[in-house]
């Protein structure tokens, strides 16, 4: 298998959660049903949507497992029963805290918030940690 890469992959002590994260946010309405979330996902090749779950900007995740889970036993589940409520984080957070943060609340996906404005820009899963992992500077 050729590898691929970047040199300017920072190694995992080194890298910001800006570093990893996609730049993608793809959102449902909290309305969406299994069908809808689960068309979105396997369009963008994702794991996760964002659900905007209240006012003021109250964000939630629901991610591949939650709707392979509801299939059985709540076939009318929307996107806002399956929610859980998501976790911000600043895109200059180290990567390592990151981390902690995934572990401590058994989650593989944090929406990554613009440090000035708290705005979300973006996406951090387990799955771009890997490739810090994978191709940071050894």
């Amino acid at each position: 298998m050729e590898e691929t890469g970047s040199y300017r992959t920072p190694s995992i002590e080194h890298a910001r959660v800006g570093d990893a994260m996609n730049k993608a946010i793809v959102t449902c309405s909290r309305d969406s049903g299994l069908r809808e979330m689960g068309r979105l996902m396997a369009s963008h090749h994702i794991h996760s949507l964002v659900v905007l779950l209240g006012d003021p900007a109250q964000w939630g995740l629901v991610s591949d497992v939650d709707i392979a889970h509801a299939v059985i036993g709540r076939p009318d589940a929307t996107a806002k029963d399956l929610a859980v409520t998501a976790t911000g984080i600043p895109d200059d957070t180290p990567l390592i805290h990151a981390i902690e943060v995934m572990r401590e609340q058994r989650t593989s996906h944090l929406i990554v918030t613009d440090t000035a404005s708290g705005e979300p820009t973006g996406m951090i899963s387990a799955l771009d940690i890997a490739g810090i992992v994978g191709w940071g500077e050894g």
